[in-house]
């Protein structure tokens, strides 16, 4: 028996719909409504062609939420989801969409910041000083230092959420795992943080039975985190201090994920991300990856372009700055 895992960034209109950004894109392909045909077509044809077809989404948005909803339901699909972000990006979420024929055993959302926030406790203030003390201390500090952004803190402020389904497919019990990790290249100590522990609470909820956990990191291949998500005892990593909490929680390095690409193919992707922008101009990068865990293989991959086409994502025919991706898995 076999299951075909989808995963997809499918750009929040919001943010598509800025020429200005995407400077590269012919507007008419940055169009909600057009790239929506195509996001539509590329999903359906996951559905049509292949058996247990599960589909994950990231970026997902309250402007396209019906749409999705109609969709999958019209394909007898079942979608559960979390929107969890601002007005001012489209209230972006992720979901998972299963046939409405398998068998849903449990539903879990967990926004990662609270989880983060429980597993902390805010350390006693230091004792206080004399008001003339204090002020004085205080104006010394701030000419001596400038204010650093406690990793701990930044963490369990961003409103990233895990939404993790368990099913039943020919009686065997699969977890999956939806995820869209912060995207902040300059604190990567806020992506240490989020990165092992939505793969620990991945092994937690599982409690020893295979999953599988896809969705876009935001890291690549060659970035620390994805070491440390894939090499057992990495140790060329550690956990921030923070001045803020006292942190409990020790990541698990002996528990890792394998990637189904790498495993299928030997090597990640060359990209599944490309788009040039002011801020990154020609950026082309690996960032979406299927992990997994336990007594499954990988059978099939859907394969993937060796280098873009066109100047920039989105365009005629691709209608995300993300490739869709997908792995077969033999349970």
């Amino acid at each position: 028996m076999t299951v075909r895992v989808v995963t997809y960034n499918i750009l929040v209109p919001i943010l598509a719909n800025r020429p200005e950004h995407y400077t590269k894109c012919q507007i008419e392909f940055l169009q909600t409504d057009y790239r929506w045909k195509l996001i539509q077509f590329q999903l359906e044809q996951e559905i049509i062609h292949h058996d247990n077809t599960i589909i994950c989404i990231q970026e997902l948005s309250l402007p396209l939420l019906p749409k999705l909803e109609l969709f999958f339901r019209r394909l007898n699909y079942t979608f559960f989801h979390n929107l969890y972000e601002e007005r001012h990006k489209d209230y972006m979420g992720v979901g998972i969409a299963i046939p409405v024929s398998m068998q849903l055993n449990s539903i879990s959302i967990i926004k990662i910041g609270d989880h983060i926030r429980s597993i902390c406790k805010l350390r006693e203030k230091e004792t206080r000083l004399l008001p003339e003390e204090s002020n004085l201390h205080q104006d010394v500090k701030n000419k001596l230092t400038e204010p650093v952004a406690d990793p701990w803190e930044t963490a369990i402020n961003r409103r990233n959420t895990l939404v993790c389904l368990q099913v039943m497919i020919n009686n065997k019990s699969l977890y999956i795992g939806t995820y869209n990790m912060p995207c902040l290249y300059k604190e990567p100590d806020v992506m240490i943080i989020h990165s092992s522990i939505v793969k620990d609470l991945m092994f937690e909820l599982s409690d020893g039975q295979d999953f599988i956990l896809a969705g876009d990191f935001n890291i690549r291949p060659q970035d620390a985190c994805y070491q440390a998500l894939t090499k057992k005892d990495y140790s060329d990593i550690d956990l921030p201090q923070s001045n803020i909490y006292e942190i409990s929680y020790k990541r698990n390095a002996a528990q890792i994920l394998k990637s189904a690409y790498r495993e299928k193919n030997g090597i990640e992707p060359v990209y599944t991300n490309f788009a040039h922008s002011p801020q990154s101009p020609n950026f082309c990068e690996t960032l979406d990856y299927i992990f997994f865990n336990g007594h499954l293989s990988v059978t099939n991959v859907l394969e993937l372009p060796d280098h873009p086409t066109g100047k920039s994502y989105p365009d005629e025919t691709h209608p995300s700055d993300h490739l869709m991706i997908a792995a077969t898995f033999q349970l």
